[in-house]
């Protein structure tokens, strides 16, 4: 009951991903019957991957009609999938010669596949139907292992389990500096760095910079300039008979080199603090002043009010030395701050390029469940992508949970995750025996035993009465005492297989002293007598084995009219009523 709940849930989940993916698309530009394309296009291990494949059926070959084609298998590598347009997996070529399979999932081994597509196919013959002839079509498929492709450096994979060693080239060799990050906590300026190993799980981006300019720049930003006082008397203004009380119209002008490269608005009648807010970057090959101004003329033409004397006045000016200035003396009369940022501009890379490695470990031990009754080897480990093997030999095409055993061996079944790292199952010690062995023995014309339908490959033993009769291997034996026969065929695995008993007797003396068959040699007839009524039939078998006559012995006695039969020496098999239990009378025919 386990078992086919297991089944049933391993079916629903086969049908549910199936179902998830889209039918694949014909392509009519091929017309000569054939697989298309063939080789495949490319896989990369890790990456996803759907490709249509076209086919093109005959219609028949050498003289026989096709009438079927049926898609059994298709061996692909670990991680891949495939789906017909036709659910059912059956084609008539008859009807239409094209059909598709598209091939699907993420490919998680690297390798060269011939990759066999197993079908069987049904003709018709001088009116004769053959079915189910198998034929393997192969397609050319290769899985390499990707890199990381990009302007600045290549790696020798991109995914892989734990401890994963990855290689990186430089794209940009020659050039003047170069800068790694692996993510994983090591750095490189070689231009060809070592190998890096990657000893956790997990995305690691790499980093890539290479240079072909070193040059560093300083950079000086003005950002900002403060007038904090202005003393000396520079606000009133004198005028005969009459006294202002008017304060410093205050301004400052930026010059780079004694030439005025900025001048800021003024501030109306105030002696400080004011602030200039701007943006102006600094030479640091430069000399720069800041003067400090009285704005008589400039504030007159601004604003009618004020009085005037002249021309503006300039109060006193100050050096930048480049590093900011808190409360410093511009001239005798006047207290400035600036604000100065520094950056250092670096060289800009001429490459630059980031990848990520990605690294897991191995998955966790599958289980596996041998099912000895219906011959079967299952998993529940259905979260992984799949491989049987048989001994240490994969079973190509065979990735599905439950695998069918067809042979005796050591069954294991390994299991990939994304990365591509794996782990085995315990394996099972199977020996098969094939449930459709059968086979019989039986009489020849000269008394012998022997197998009806002898199968190649197989050990015979004879057994009488339930004891190996030492020394006889052959598929025929001639009997030298009486008894109940049997043959067993035996493979080197331990299968044992039972042909039917046959009861054996040697002559007419050792099972009945009171049957008669006389005369003997005959003429034109015989006569056959008996008392014990267990006696039911005759077989007359001629010298070549053949059966010639059968008669009922109803009753005692018995003429056998000989009349027809050709001179020579026959075998009277005398059956009684139970099966295979008989005596054998030797008689000779002469006319």
């Amino acid at each position: 009951m386990i078992f086919m709940l297991r089944l049933f849930f391993f079916i629903l989940l086969s049908f549910k991903v199936l179902t998830s993916f889209s039918q694949c698309v014909i392509d009519t530009s091929y017309s000569v019957p054939g697989i298309y394309p063939d080789p495949l296009p490319d896989g990369y291990v890790g990456q996803p991957y759907s490709e249509d494949i076209t086919f093109i059926m005959p219609l028949d070959t050498m003289g026989a009609v096709i009438q079927n084609f049926e898609i059994v298998s298709i061996g692909l590598p670990v991680g891949l999938s495939w789906v017909c347009n036709n659910p059912t997996n059956n084609y008539n070529p008859q009807n239409n010669q094209y059909g598709c399979i598209n091939v699907y999932g993420t490919p998680l081994l690297l390798g060269q596949y011939n990759v066999n597509v197993s079908v069987l196919v049904d003709v018709v013959s001088a009116g004769q139907s053959i079915d189910n002839i198998p034929i393997d079509f192969p397609i050319t498929f290769n899985i390499n292992n990707p890199t990381l492709g990009n302007s600045g450096f290549s790696s020798s994979q991109i995914l892989g389990c734990v401890p994963l060693d990855v290689n990186f080239t430089n794209n940009n060799p020659g050039l003047l500096q170069y800068f790694w990050d692996f993510g994983n906590g090591q750095t490189s300026s070689l231009e060809n760095p070592l190998t890096q190993t990657y000893n956790q799980a997990g995305d690691f981006p790499v980093y890539f910079e290479a240079y072909n300019n070193l040059d560093t720049t300083d950079l000086y930003t003005l950002t900002s300039v403060t007038i904090n006082s202005i003393s000396g008397g520079w606000g009133p203004e004198w005028i005969p008979f009459v006294y202002t009380s008017n304060k410093p119209d205050p301004y400052f002008i930026l010059r780079e080199n004694g030439n005025l490269i900025y001048q800021s608005n003024f501030v109306l009648n105030d002696d400080g603090p004011n602030t200039w807010s701007v943006n102006i970057n600094l030479n640091p090959d430069s000399v720069y002043t800041i003067d400090v101004m009285d704005a008589d003329q400039t504030a007159a033409s601004a604003n009618a009010w004020e009085l005037t004397f002249g021309t503006d006045d300039y109060i006193g000016y100050y050096t930048i030395d480049f590093q900011s200035c808190n409360l410093c003396n511009a001239g005798s009369d006047a207290v400035i701050s600036d604000s100065i940022i520094y950056q250092q501009i670096l060289p800009v890379p001429a490459v630059q390029s980031v990848d990520t490695i990605r690294v897991g470990y191995e998955p966790g031990k599958p289980n596996i469940i041998y099912d000895s009754i219906n011959y079967v080897v299952y998993t529940d480990s259905i979260n992984y992508s799949l491989q049987w093997y048989i001994d240490t030999s994969s079973l190509v095409g065979h990735t599905s949970p439950i695998d069918t055993i067809v042979q005796s061996g050591n069954y294991y079944v390994r299991v990939y995750n994304n990365f591509g790292c794996f782990n085995n199952s315990d394996s099972v010690s199977v020996v098969y025996c094939d449930p459709t062995v059968g086979f019989n023995i039986d009489l020849d014309g000269a008394a012998n035993l022997y197998v009806t339908n002898y199968l190649s490959g197989y050990d015979i033993n004879w057994i009488n009465n339930g004891q190996i009769i030492q020394g006889l291997s052959s598929s025929l034996i001639t009997p030298t005492v009486n008894g109940d026969y049997q043959a067993r065929l035996s493979t080197v695995a331990g299968c044992k297989y039972f042909s039917n008993i046959f009861s054996y007797s040697l002559s007419i003396d050792d099972i009945v002293s009171d049957f008669k068959c006389y005369p003997n040699p005959s003429n034109e007839q015989f006569v056959l007598s008996w008392t014990d009524i267990k006696i039911k039939s005759i077989e007359i078998f001629n010298s070549y084995g053949q059966k010639i006559d059968e008669l009922n012995l109803d009753f005692s006695p018995k003429i056998v009219n000989t009349r027809e039969y050709s001179e020579g020496f026959y075998l009277l098999k005398i059956n009684y009523g139970d099966e295979n239990s008989f005596f054998n009378v030797k008689h000779i025919v002469k006319h």
